[in-house]
């Protein structure tokens, strides 16, 4: 069950949007030389991971993908499931624990355990990473639905704090609040 989440979750990273060097003026797909969270460029509005080249010049692209990924994800908007997802997270977030320290509070004012009191703390700090665990694979779902019914998102990179994907099939844009 585990190797099924982590493999859910696992990003496919890439980039296939073209984009124009600024060094010879070439509008190409730029040749993709893998991912680098070290030597992410524009960490402003956008930030991307994406080692890329100019295919004609060889030039390394920086400030052209960055330019090109705010330009395309900012008109972009939030899918409803996303920002519902969001909100029971957090709602779980503040629900569990405090009902949790409700019933603590109850039943150790009216006697109704000394001895479990602390197994029931131990539950409701497990229950926060399965809360987590559960919010990462339904945003992950959100992934695997595509209108072209073959879903092949990659990870273009970060836009104003929310994730960019494209369809490699179709183009699809997508942009989600991990």
């Amino acid at each position: 069950m585990l190797s099924k989440y982590r493999s859910m979750v696992s990003k496919s990273y890439g980039w296939n949007v073209a984009l124009t060097c600024g060094h010879c003026k070439a509008s190409v797909m730029p040749r993709y030389e893998g991912r680098s969270l070290h030597m992410a460029t524009g960490a402003g509005d956008a930030t991307v991971f994406a080692k890329l080249a100019c295919p004609a010049c060889g030039q390394r692209l920086i400030d052209e993908p960055v330019r090109k990924l705010a330009g395309l994800y900012t008109e972009v908007p939030l899918s409803a499931q996303n920002h519902r997802i969001i909100k029971q997270f957090i709602a779980g977030l503040v629900i569990v624990p405090a009902a949790f320290a409700f019933v603590l509070f109850m039943g150790l004012q009216m006697g109704w355990w000394r001895n479990n009191a602390f197994g029931l703390l131990v539950l409701s700090a497990a229950m926060i990473p399965l809360l987590v665990m559960l919010k990462n694979y339904r945003i992950a779902m959100l992934r695997s639905v595509c209108v072209c019914g073959k879903p092949a998102y990659r990870f273009l990179g970060i836009v104003q704090g929310t994730c960019c994907y494209c369809c490699s099939s179709c183009g699809q844009l997508l942009r989600l609040q991990e």
